[in-house]
């Protein structure tokens, strides 16, 4: 199955919160949502006025840590599947689309109704290979993510990692020891998402194929994103055929966890490097050709629009891909009734 969205909220959406984007999304015909951690704030406070409540049943904010002093009088993180205790500090995380845990909750059981899938991108500011102090800050936005993710039910949580720190070699293994913390700490087999980590754009950005490929053969809880523009951008536009579209392809099925999971838009690039993204009827870069490799294609791919156009690039997408079908039906039947 090839499952088409969006990436944020559509554009046509009246409403701006989690449930009506899930809800537009499906009457738009689209099938997946990558919903945005954006326009987030994370406060801190005491828990005098929640004691004796779990971070699950307050109603005015999104509990996403507990910090409770051990014998020593020094904060320790405990979860969040805990009982608030009176001393305790509470990481309270304030969004836009969602004020609270019943609302995550209700956007993912109609999500399962109205058959749309969903996944979760965490904020784009993440400087995982930073110096410690905004590397935490980056890693304490991922396991926010997660946590949010795994109660609406995605099946993923895409991230980008950063800037390159020190040279590349260095950087791999700095982003294979983080990985593996955040994949250990919140694994799937404790119902947290998958991390989805995103190919970079930018030769200054740390996510090569080659870097994500080699994360996720060492590291089985990280799942390589296949963003399209950006692969394209780095090889200075170079998914120009059938042939190249079913290399790239071909290298990030093997390590997807169940579907392979992309992106894909226009993009303006020079130099082996994105400028921006562009509605997909403009640039070098071409999903007809995509389409017709996706004929052949056995597995099944979610494809999310990061077109400035959103939904109309998503929607435009699924006419080209479903006219590819008629073609190639068409002609099989010629062929059949020429034989």
């Amino acid at each position: 199955m090839i499952r088409f969205g969006i990436a944020g909220i559509p554009l046509t959406s009246k409403g701006r919160t989690l449930v009506d984007s899930i809800i537009d999304s499906h009457f738009l015909g689209l099938n997946a949502l990558e919903v945005q951690l954006l326009r987030v704030n994370v406060e801190e406070a005491p828990a005098i006025e929640y004691s004796g409540k779990y971070p699950k049943d307050v109603d005015d904010s999104i509990i996403v840590n507990i910090l409770r002093p051990d014998e020593n009088g020094n904060y320790q993180s405990v979860g969040i599947d805990t009982q608030i205790e009176s001393e305790d500090i509470l990481q309270e995380l304030f969004w836009n689309m969602a004020k609270n845990y019943d609302e995550i909750v209700e956007g993912g059981e109609i999500a399962k109704e109205l058959d749309v899938q969903l996944s979760l991108h965490a904020p784009y500011y993440m400087d995982l290979l930073s110096h410690e102090e905004i590397s935490e800050k980056s890693f304490d936005h991922l396991k926010w993510s997660l946590t949010i993710g795994r109660t609406m039910g995605a099946r993923r949580v895409v991230s980008h990692t950063g800037f390159y720190r020190g040279n590349k070699k260095d950087s791999l293994m700095s982003a294979q020891k983080i990985y593996s913390r955040i994949t250990k700490e919140f694994s799937h087999e404790q119902g947290f998402p998958y991390v989805g980590v995103e190919t970079a754009g930018k030769p200054e950005l740390f996510g090569t194929t080659a870097e994500l490929i080699s994360l996720a053969k060492k590291i089985p809880g990280v799942e390589p994103i296949l963003n399209f523009p950006h692969v394209h951008s780095l090889a200075g536009g170079g998914l120009t055929d059938i042939a190249s579209f079913e290399a790239v392809i071909t290298e990030y099925a093997k390590y997807a966890k169940g579907d392979l999971y992309t992106e894909f838009s226009g993009v303006e690039h020079k130099d082996g490097s994105e400028i921006k993204m562009t509605a997909i009827k403009h640039g070098d870069l071409k999903f007809e050709t995509l389409s017709e490799y996706l004929q052949d294609y056995s597995g099944d791919m979610t494809i999310i629009s990061m077109s400035p156009l959103l939904e109309h690039d998503a929607q435009y997408m699924d006419v080209i891909f479903l006219r590819a079908i008629a073609k190639r039906l068409q002609r099989k039947s010629a062929l059949k009734a020429g034989a």
